[in-house]
């Protein structure tokens, strides 16, 4: 009976996901209308909209289709899926990878005339992989060798997507990774440990990883005069386009009728800005929301799962948490801009399949249930 193929299914949080979904598709295709009307382009291509509309299709799709498979059998193919997510994020270093020629950072490629980011599916396979890891040792989770082989598995993604140029998805996984540890059963020594060695470690990335340019960025958070028209200049006008919708917004399909602030990136990493501009502080506050019940949700589902799916939960929180958290604060402005777009709603095609392929192994680790079982590795 189909009840029974889906009765494990969190609808709730299949709700508000595509409650978010839907909301991105009205903001994207509301942001080529009114670029369309005011005759400017920005890098705001007209089908935007529904290059959106076709990933979430997609996604939708592979969910619902993950969603029928118990997760122990997926994570049956964790060494395939490791190294598959790796070859593919390799690829960036061949002639087919390509990026911004105003930067370094070459994260995407190009393949039969679509533009994907090979880091994104590395972050679900990572997800896959390292909830593995996690059962596999933990009856022994808080040895120091253990805590050493984890911390090494996740400094694979994090060291690849550092030589593409890509910082802000590095962030991305190291956060994915402290919420799967602590989700696993980190002992609170090593997280006061990590607290009183912090100043060093912030010393130590300070001096010997970050950029010059990187370190503009971050200073700019505490000083914007200090390059107002440079660094600062999409944070300030990024403040400035959500301020600008007051309380209601200015409308999502006002056209030519209403001025909009331009900000670069507003179909991606900035599309908070313009929902500020267009559905205002009450619009914002209803995204806010729907991303907070879904975080809220997946912590709520990693309880009714034994492991790999509990921390298969934890890393898709991890996942979902840490892009809401990192975009709404570059907006806001009290978080350096790393490219990290917002879940569900910014227009890139490749983000938006990989967070629904997330949500897919959440269901799926609904359908394995509380079991003790343990994948085979």
């Amino acid at each position: 009976m189909l009840y029974n193929k889906i009765k494990h299914m969190d609808f709730i949080l299949i709700i508000f996901v595509v409650l978010a979904c839907t909301g991105g598709i009205v903001l994207v295709f509301s942001l080529v209308d009114t670029n369309s009307y005011q005759k400017i382009s920005y890098g705001i291509s007209p089908s935007l909209w529904i290059t959106k509309i076709t990933a979430v299709v997609l996604g939708l799709a592979a969910m619902f289709t993950l969603s029928m498979i118990r997760i122990d059998k997926i994570v049956k193919h964790w060494k395939a899926i490791g190294a598959g997510g790796i070859l593919f994020t390799l690829l960036t270093f061949t002639p087919l990878g390509t990026g911004p020629a105003s930067s370094d950072d070459r994260a995407w490629i190009s393949l039969f005339g679509f533009t994907v980011q090979p880091a994104e599916i590395l972050k679900v396979c990572f997800i896959i992989t390292f909830s593995v890891h996690i059962a596999y040792v933990k009856k022994r989770f808080n040895r120091p060798l253990t805590i050493l082989g984890l911390l090494c598995h996740a400094a694979v993604p994090v060291l690849i997507v550092y030589l593409q140029g890509d910082q802000g998805t590095g962030v991305i996984f190291i956060l994915i990774a402290l919420v799967m540890m602590f989700a696993g059963g980190l002992s609170w020594k090593y997280i006061l440990s990590a607290l009183i060695l912090s100043p060093v470690i912030i010393w130590a990335v300070w001096n010997w990883l970050l950029l010059e340019h990187q370190k503009q960025r971050i200073m700019v958070l505490f000083r914007p005069e200090l390059d107002p028209l440079g660094t600062g200049y999409q944070q300030s006008q990024g403040k400035l386009a959500l301020q600008s919708g007051g309380f209601w917004g200015k409308g999502l399909f006002s056209g030519g009728s209403e001025e909009f602030i331009y900000v670069s990136e507003s179909q991606n990493d900035f599309i908070f800005s313009y929902a500020g501009q267009t559905v205002g502080f009450i619009g914002c506050g209803v995204i806010i929301l729907i991303l907070f019940a879904i975080c809220f949700r997946l912590v709520i589902d990693s309880s009714k799962c034994s492991q790999p799916g509990c921390s298969v939960c934890a890393g898709a929180f991890g996942l979902i948490f840490s892009h809401t958290f990192i975009n709404i604060g570059m907006v806001l402005g009290f978080m350096p801009v790393i490219g990290v777009p917002l879940p569900f709603f910014s227009a890139g095609g490749t983000a938006v399949l990989t967070m629904l392929i997330a949500m897919g192994l959440v269901q799926s680790s609904l359908k394995s249930g509380k079991t003790d079982s343990e994948p085979t590795v």
